[in-house]
């Protein structure tokens, strides 16, 4: 649904966005991250049309952006970080006055504007002055009027920012459920975000991908993925001990006191594959109770330091 060849956009001297390709299909959730000044935010304006690149080429649904700017707007939502409203306007008519603006009227307009309102649970503020609202209700109605229309795309910067817990479950749900007849691409800084609602993350840095892959993939990049933590009595912490010594396929790299009856063993497999079967048997034979158990995942925050600071190595490709 989305294409982008060899896009580059230069600002004078200045070169936001490098060579970039890449395609998001529709079912898919990208994640698109990035420090700031990666190039994100002009990566997203040149996909909705509101920038054209200075070379390369963006195809969105079927239509040349820069051929056919008006008929890519009608199939994009967009939700910018700082979405622009009227104030003065209640959450009603402003949406009302979005879908007007969409082509939407009569009972079209009101089965659109009914959707969103249900679909995002602007109910309670439906007759509110847009100035009055909270942070987290304000982008609530900046997500409504990118969904009005019904795009067969959206693109949302920072969408659940400013939200409370039960409001970013709610949109999360909604994302999950739009993205069956959707691409749908998300800009935040929230990594956590990408983890609950992205089926594939690209993190770009300097204009350029640096890597594309799943969540789970660039997790398993991470340091601390595969880590294992066990909790084991205090009374049978030097048998522990010997016994992780001894094992082969991992490397134990801490003993800490956890409670006055507990300690904590933290240790790392060798091949970067989980151990934790293998612990979990090499115990039971020693008869080494096991209190609690973790494996780290991995921390999306550690790979995208690794790939974007600028004291970072060079680190090869994905295997």
């Amino acid at each position: 649904m989305i294409i982008l060849e060899h896009v580059t956009r230069k600002f004078g001297s200045f070169t936001a966005v490098d060579d970039l390709s890449m395609t998001v299909s529709k079912g898919e959730v990208l994640g698109f991250l990035g420090p700031n000044g990666a190039g994100k935010t002009t990566t997203m304006r040149m996909i909705s049309g509101f920038l054209m690149p200075s070379s390369g080429k963006i195809t969105v649904c079927g239509y040349d952006v820069a051929e056919n700017p008006v008929q890519v707007k009608q199939h994009i939502g967009y939700m910018p970080e700082v979405a622009s409203s009227y104030n003065d306007m209640t959450v009603l008519s402003f949406l009302n006055f979005i879908a007007q603006a969409r082509g939407l009227a009569g009972s079209a307009k009101e089965k659109a504007v009914a959707r969103v309102v249900d679909n995002i649970s602007l109910n309670n503020v439906l007759y509110q002055p847009i100035e009055t609202l909270s942070k987290g209700y304000k982008r609530r109605v900046g997500l409504a009027q990118a969904l009005v229309h019904d795009p067969d795309i959206l693109i949302l910067d920072e969408p659940t920012e400013g939200l409370d817990p039960n409001q970013k479950r709610d949109i999360r749900t909604l994302i999950r459920r739009l993205r069956e007849d959707k691409a749908i691409i998300i800009s935040t800084h929230v990594l956590e975000e990408v983890e609950a609602m992205c089926s594939r993350a690209v993190i770009i840095d300097k204009g350029k991908i640096v890597l594309d892959d799943t969540p789970r993939a660039l997790l398993s990049l991470s340091e601390t993925h595969q880590t294992l933590f066990v909790l084991i009595p205090g009374y049978q912490k030097e048998r522990a001990q010997t016994l992780f010594t001894e094992m082969q396929q991992i490397i134990l790299t801490d003993i800490k006191q956890e409670t006055p009856e507990a300690f904590l063993f933290t240790m790392q497999t060798k091949e970067r594959e989980s151990a934790t079967a293998d612990v979990v048997e090499a115990l039971h034979r020693q008869d080494i109770k096991i209190l609690d158990m973790f494996v780290e995942k991995g921390r999306l925050e550690e790979v995208f330091y690794a790939f974007t600071s600028p004291d970072r190595e060079l680190k090869g490709p994905m295997q």
